[in-house]
């Protein structure tokens, strides 16, 4: 029964992942050869700057903006081409959490969060969520103060003036390369997501179960509590309406509500880790530096979710 639960999920999420990624990739393969992509390292110039980029890097990070799967494929391709090393990938993926910040508060956090658990503590929530998001990025231009020296684009500036044929021979060539990265990605993506529900099955959820009564009496929480746990394996927006549910009832304040959140952020950015990390880092980036990728990038997500209820604890 798990194995079948495995595959329902690995195509639930194959059916979700792919399509941005095939859309991404072909956004990414035609900026790259636009003569107007210098425009788009523009309103991200400063941060690049900041941490030491070049404009490949400053492209993608103005695409995390937009579209997450559009900045990881730009960062693939550059990366493919030699245009940025294994560091500069690295320390792009963390400071991209800056832009990637922004676009979540303004799509999901602040009118979810406010909506759901009220001006008070859905406010705190999104500014304690923001302030998770740009330690990571900190982190990583402090990594990159530290081991990155400033170095020119290896993008060559070209002519902004391109006639229709040249849009098409563009199009043309970013269609090809689009799905052909596509297969690649997706040979490699599809086996890793089903190995990662399998151990979610297995392993993760079980053992969830298991120790979390024992694990939250100390913390004086209600085993009430576990909904929104249980809710988070499935969304952060099912936690947000479980914990508001709560909130409202009055079984949790607002301080063991935000609590409460983040560690079931904590849980849904872990498993998140396995089912979606894992599967797109390892078939972007390949092998050994997909998974130091993911492993750097989830291991300070995960420290900056502990401070927030850190945070929280001492100062609320």
């Amino acid at each position: 029964m798990t194995l079948y639960t495995a595959l329902i999920a690995t195509v639930e999420i194959s059916q979700v992942m792919i399509p941005p990624i095939v859309i991404g990739f072909f956004l990414a393969n035609v900026i790259r050869r636009s003569p107007y992509f210098r425009y788009l390292t523009m309103p991200t110039a400063w941060l690049a700057a900041i941490a030491r980029l070049p404009a490949e890097c400053s492209a993608a990070l103005t695409l995390f903006l937009v579209n997450s799967w559009a900045a990881l494929a730009l960062l693939s391709e550059a990366h493919k081409n030699r245009q940025i090393n294994d560091r500069e990938l690295i320390v792009a993926v963390l400071v991209g959490f800056i832009p990637k910040g922004l676009n979540s508060m303004l799509i999901f956090s602040l009118p979810v969060a406010l909506s759901v658990l009220g001006p008070h503590t859905g406010g705190l929530y999104v500014c304690f969520d923001l302030l998770a998001n740009f330690f990571v990025a900190g982190i990583g231009i402090l990594a990159a103060r530290m081991m990155l020296a400033p170095r020119e684009s290896m993008t060559t500036k070209g002519d902004e003036t391109t006639s229709a044929g040249d849009w098409k021979v563009i199009l043309r060539e970013g269609l090809h390369e689009c799905i052909s990265s596509s297969i690649k990605i997706t040979r490699v993506l599809v086996p890793t997501i089903f190995l990662a529900q399998l151990a979610i099955e297995y392993v993760l959820v079980l053992l969830i179960v298991e120790r979390y009564n024992a694990a939250i009496e100390p913390l004086g929480f209600s085993s009430s509590s576990l909904i929104v746990l249980m809710a988070s394996v499935v969304s952060q927006s099912a936690a947000l309406v479980a914990s508001g549910t709560l909130l409202k009832e009055g079984s949790l304040n607002t301080v063991s509500c935000l609590i409460l959140l983040f560690m079931a952020r904590f849980l849904h950015l872990g498993i998140g880790c396995f089912r979606i990390g894992i599967p797109a880092n390892v078939s972007y980036f390949r092998g050994s530096l997909g998974l130091r990728v993911t492993a750097i990038e989830y291991s300070l997500v995960e420290v900056a979710n502990i401070l927030m209820i850190l945070m929280i604890f001492l100062f609320l």
